[in-house]
């Protein structure tokens, strides 16, 4: 059975831009049961109220009827758990960047909803962001796989996935959609559009992982090729040239700037300073001593 998604929408702190790609997101997660929109209808523009209509999206009306206050925000809030508390839907979209949301979302997740909101990757906090079970960002909707990663995001993004499939997976191969799940679950902003993957098999591919299939289950295989004895030896030498003492830090980023891809965590250690006992060599006050 779909899940029931209610689509609610903070009119006065989203654009009309981005009504066409919010509606397509709500598939993604299961049946638009719900959808409104929240605001004193007086004051939107034309446009909004004409892809209101397009979209069947349903007026709340609410006059700011004192200076400072947002009755709107609050009235979006009771609607929302009154959706709940009546069992008329699963999921819900938080459509606003407006952090006054940070404790709908808490409530409606301890209800056991779903909450995905959508805002400004510029002015969503990160308590907002962390409150919701997933976060998408405006700024990557219907985005083209044509961004490159720089270093820094490419690096980053890897070494997060490798750990993931190294710590989850089996003999470092793992089913692809757990990989998605997980990487959603740590960083409730993980989308691979934000990387200019329009899909996760995409960005594993751009990430040069290999991906395999088994009777339709796709897995995504993290194989290296770096060997220990390879790694003990760099070391040795490197020590060699530092007096026999070095700080464990300056190890690390020497091994990783000679050995692209380095990740300790593939040779079975949680360490990188286990690691280094397991190679024979002594760790003391953060430094690696031959």
């Amino acid at each position: 059975m779909d899940s029931r998604v209610a689509l609610l929408i903070d009119s006065e702190n989203v654009s009309d831009t981005y009504i066409e790609d919010i509606i397509k997101e709500v598939p993604k997660y299961g049946k638009l049961v719900i959808a409104r929109f929240y605001g004193d209808i007086n004051t939107i523009s034309k446009k909004w109220s004409e892809k209101a209509i397009n979209y069947a999206i349903k007026p709340y009306h609410q006059y700011n009827i004192a200076s400072g206050k947002n009755a709107a925000d609050m009235d979006m809030a009771l609607d929302a758990l009154s959706i709940k508390y009546d069992d008329k839907a699963d999921t819900f979209f938080i459509v606003s960047s407006d952090s006054d949301f940070t404790p709908l979302a808490v409530k409606l997740k301890e209800l056991g909803a779903t909450v995905v909101g959508i805002g400004d990757e510029n002015k969503v906090t990160k308590a907002f962001r962390s409150a919701c079970s997933e976060f998408k960002y405006f700024q990557y909707f219907d985005k083209e796989d044509d961004k490159d990663l720089s270093l820094t995001e490419n690096k980053n993004i890897r070494v997060i996935i490798e750990n993931i499939i190294i710590e989850n997976g089996d003999n470092n191969k793992m089913q692809l959609s757990r990989v998605g799940d997980i990487l959603v679950n740590t960083y409730s902003d993980f989308d691979p559009r934000k990387y200019g993957s329009s899909t996760l098999s995409a960005l594993m591919q751009k990430l040069n992982f290999k991906l395999t299939t088994d009777n339709t289950t796709t897995f995504v295989v993290y194989d290296s090729n770096l060997k220990l004895d390879d790694i003990k030896n760099f070391t040795e030498k490197l020590l060699s040239k530092n007096k026999k003492e070095m700080s464990i830090a300056k190890v690390k980023s020497a091994i990783e700037d000679e050995f692209p891809g380095f990740n300790y965590k593939h040779f079975g250690v949680s360490q990188f300073s286990i690691l280094l006992k397991q190679m024979g060599y002594q760790t003391k006050n953060n430094k690696v001593i031959k």
